[in-house]
């Protein structure tokens, strides 16, 4: 009984470990219970053996020699899993693991290979930033409340196509420019940015109970057919080789629209459906012609500008504005404009503020969901614990 008592003491604790033998000291417990931290030690390689399951935190951090890390039994963690800002490490190896309520993977620099062999088919919370891998495989979660995705210069691809919904915050930015993310199945999601982007499939994605945006990406096609309703706003802004956009079943946003700086696109159509805009409608760029055909109530203002002569702001103003479609005081259209005394359109501009006319102008745009601050900087988002200064130019990270 002495035997056992000590056994469970064993397995029942918080341990901080400095060298491997105080990994091996664990290897009986299958069921671990505590927080297992790895924190400036000098061990180059790191072995875990026995674990299975880790009803706790496996945290591991600021080991400047540590170049692997194997867990080979481990298999559920409840707490979250944290590996993050190691210069060397370049084996991280999770052969078993197919449950965690939370993963960070954060300035790994060298690792060049992230897989989960056995599917990773449960985590809340997914971030992967700073790292030097090319791929993510066995990433196979049916539902997730929030994913990252940013700096991991070398990804050109990601398999998102076993999620269906998203319940937080979806964000992916600053990856390879060449980044194709397939999201074949997801139905629904709370907020969204997509910024520096090569492909973009998200074919069953029919509703975004927040904000969704798309910045400097490298597509020549926006296609979101699916989707019905927009909680929040929607901003297309300086994607350079965008030429159409389709958004044909889409009959709501609660937000603004927001259509800015995309230098090929050359007419604001593909909304065949939308009929309520409770925010603002602020377009700006080389459009020749504008098309919201089943447009009927706009509760914020409008503001149109375009440097071609060809847009007839009078016809536009008559039907807008004599047919109170538009409710907001905001309202201006000018056609054959010099680019360089355009107003940044809401959340286009890096440095110019986007709280004045922009979307929070003379109506529910500011809605009561919606949790990001329009800043002079560009979107702040809060994401997890942390929060995301996202400007065009890039992106900013700062934990709260």
């Amino acid at each position: 009984q002495l035997c056992n008592l000590l056994e469970d003491n064993k397995c029942e604790q918080n341990i901080k470990v400095i060298a491997q033998a105080h990994l091996d000291e664990i290897k009986s417990c299958k069921n671990f219970k505590g927080t297992i931290e790895i924190n400036q030690m000098p061990e180059v390689n790191l072995r875990m053996e026995g674990v299975q399951e880790l009803v706790g935190d496996l945290i591991i951090t600021n080991n400047g020699a540590l170049q692997s890390f194997t867990a080979p039994d481990l298999r559920k963690v409840d707490g979250t899993v944290r590996i993050e800002n190691h210069t060397f490490l370049n084996k991280l190896d999770l052969p078993q693991l197919t449950e965690a309520n939370a993963i960070s993977l954060f300035v790994l620099p060298a690792l060049e290979v992230i897989q989960f062999p056995a599917g990773l088919s449960k985590v809340n919370t997914m971030r992967i930033e700073d790292t030097h891998a090319p791929k993510v495989d066995g990433f196979k979660p049916e539902t997730i409340e929030s994913f990252t995705l940013t700096g991991n210069k070398l990804i050109k691809a990601f398999d998102f196509n076993s999620v269906k919904q998203v319940t937080g915050d979806l964000l992916i930015i600053g990856n390879s420019a060449d980044l194709d993310f397939q999201a074949t199945q997801l139905t629904s999601l709370n907020k969204a940015a997509f910024f520096n982007m090569d492909k973009l499939d998200l074919p069953a994605l029919t509703q975004v109970r927040s904000d969704i945006s798309f910045h400097e990406n490298n597509f020549a096609s926006l296609n979101m057919d699916a989707i019905e309703h927009i909680g929040g706003t929607v901003t297309i802004a300086n994607n350079e080789k965008l030429t159409e956009t389709s958004f044909k079943n889409l009959n709501r946003v609660v937000g603004a629209l927001s259509i800015g700086n995309n230098t090929q696109l050359s007419a604001i159509d593909g909304f065949p459906k939308l009929t309520e805009i409770h925010g603002m409608v602020d377009l700006a760029g080389g459009f020749n012609s504008y098309s919201l055909p089943a447009l009927q109530d706009v509760r914020g203002g409008m503001r149109l500008q375009t440097t071609s002569s060809q847009l007839g702001c009078s016809d536009i103003e008559h039907k807008m504005k004599g047919e109170n479609i538009v409710k907001g005081n905001t309202w201006s259209c000018t056609a054959s404009m010099q680019e360089s005394n355009m107003v940044p359109t809401v959340g286009q501009s890096p440095s110019k503020s986007t709280t004045s006319s922009g979307g929070q102008s003379d109506s529910s745009a500011a809605h009561s969901e919606n949790k990001n601050e329009v800043t002079s900087l560009g979107v702040k988002w809060s994401m997890g614990g942390h929060a995301w200064l996202v400007v065009a130019a890039g992106f900013l990270y700062t934990a709260l």
